[in-house]
């Protein structure tokens, strides 16, 4: 016999705020160290600074238009949320993302934090299935869970998560350092540096079973970003620019 869970109603609501409230400071950040690159490209000229106040609010509407529609893409995303555990197995099933089943002799640990956010984790690092707090009759969830494996307690965060802004702040730093040094070493290395995180993004994103095919396939933007990177690189370090 099946048993069906799904996000009980108006369970975005209770992550809504979150989600906004992380990606601002992100999207900020990032349109900052773009227009600083600009700046600084064009040697700080005047008629760049007299564009500002026509840029500026463009940049916010575009910001505000993008952080709109993203919500919107994950509220339809996370409502479509489905899992289904029946005698043999644990399957995640969800809107355009990957279906993941782990069968319950595969299943290594079951993790909840302070949250009350549940992760199932199977034999591979592609095999995990994250269970929101804003699931339906989670007493019973809980209770068939612990039937098939103890659940254990931990307040841990994957090291990406807990440094985020740190990481993120690296990498601005890391593209700021290769578009405006002209000092060969500061380039080589932050470029090196560089390469090798938007790579292993890639390479992680891509093969991530929890990130929808949207997501995914707009990691190939970073592709460019990386041809970018590589190509100012090799025109700074051969003395051409």
């Amino acid at each position: 016999m099946d048993n069906e869970f799904q996000i009980k109603e108006n369970g975005f609501a209770e992550i809504k705020k979150t989600m906004i409230l992380r990606a601002i400071p992100v999207v900020v950040l990032a349109a900052g160290t773009g227009l600083a690159i600009s700046h600084f490209n064009s040697n700080g000229q005047s008629s760049d600074v007299n564009v500002l106040p026509f840029v500026i609010p463009i940049i916010i509407g575009a910001v505000a238009f993008g952080l709109f529609k993203g919500i919107n893409r994950q509220k339809g995303l996370f409502e479509s949320y489905r899992l289904i555990i029946n005698e043999n197995e644990i399957i995640r099933e969800q809107l355009n993302t990957q279906r993941i089943s782990i069968p319950h002799n595969e299943i290594k640990s079951i993790i909840r934090n302070p949250k009350g956010i549940l992760t199932i984790i199977g034999n591979s690092t592609t095999e995990i299935i994250g269970i929101p707090s804003q699931i339906k009759n989670p007493e019973k969830l809980e209770q068939l869970l612990t039937q098939i494996h103890p659940i254990t307690e931990s307040d841990k965060k994957p090291l990406i998560e807990k440094y985020r802004i740190v990481f993120i702040l690296i990498v601005l730093a890391m593209m700021v350092s290769v578009y405006i040094s002209n000092n060969k070493m500061i380039v080589g290395i932050s470029g090196a540096i560089l390469i090798l995180f938007l790579g292993y993004s890639f390479y992680e994103v891509r093969r991530n079973k929890n990130i929808d095919k949207k997501t995914k396939n707009g990691m190939w933007l970073l592709i460019f970003v990386l041809f970018s990177v590589i190509g100012t690189m090799y025109l700074k370090l051969t003395g051409k620019i």
